[in-house]
């Protein structure tokens, strides 16, 4: 009888343990994201100098936040805001937040998915950086 009452114990401890641990478990997920990427061609404009755009990563988040990483020459972060239909014809309208800094780049800009969501088709992107008062223009196609 002894080795049942302990086996009840071990299984109530490991119960009690699991309610405890799965709830800070959940807490500590982050949040559900799309990571979407192409390699291309295209070009980014930052007043009058231009770079060749070879590939483009973005990730989508849950609470429609977005990052953008533009890869030329140069590597460019971009955060944004997103939203979107359930038509990926449409596209994704993006509102251009900030740069690596929050509050650098103000505009806007649009992102084609393919069918499956899986990669790019395109990227277009108007925005101001708002210390320099540039123009930054990103024209992207995927392969």
């Amino acid at each position: 009888m002894r080795t049942n009452h302990k086996r009840n114990v071990g299984l109530g401890f490991l119960l009690l343990l699991m309610f405890i641990v799965a709830p800070t478990l959940a807490l500590a997920q982050q949040p559900n994201s799309e990571a979407v990427s192409a390699n291309g061609e295209g070009a980014i404009k930052i007043g009058r100098e231009e770079f060749k755009l070879h590939a483009v990563i973005v990730k989508l988040f849950e609470d429609g936040a977005a990052e953008l990483n533009l890869a030329s020459d140069i590597t460019i972060f971009i955060s944004a805001k997103w939203t979107s239909t359930d038509d990926v014809k449409k596209g994704i309208d993006l509102v251009i937040t900030g740069g690596a800094t929050k509050g650098g780049l103000t505009g806007t800009g649009k992102l084609f998915l393919s069918d499956d969501r899986e990669s790019i088709v395109s990227l277009k992107l108007q925005a101001v950086n708002t210390s320099s008062r540039r123009n930054i223009e990103v024209n992207f196609s995927g392969r």
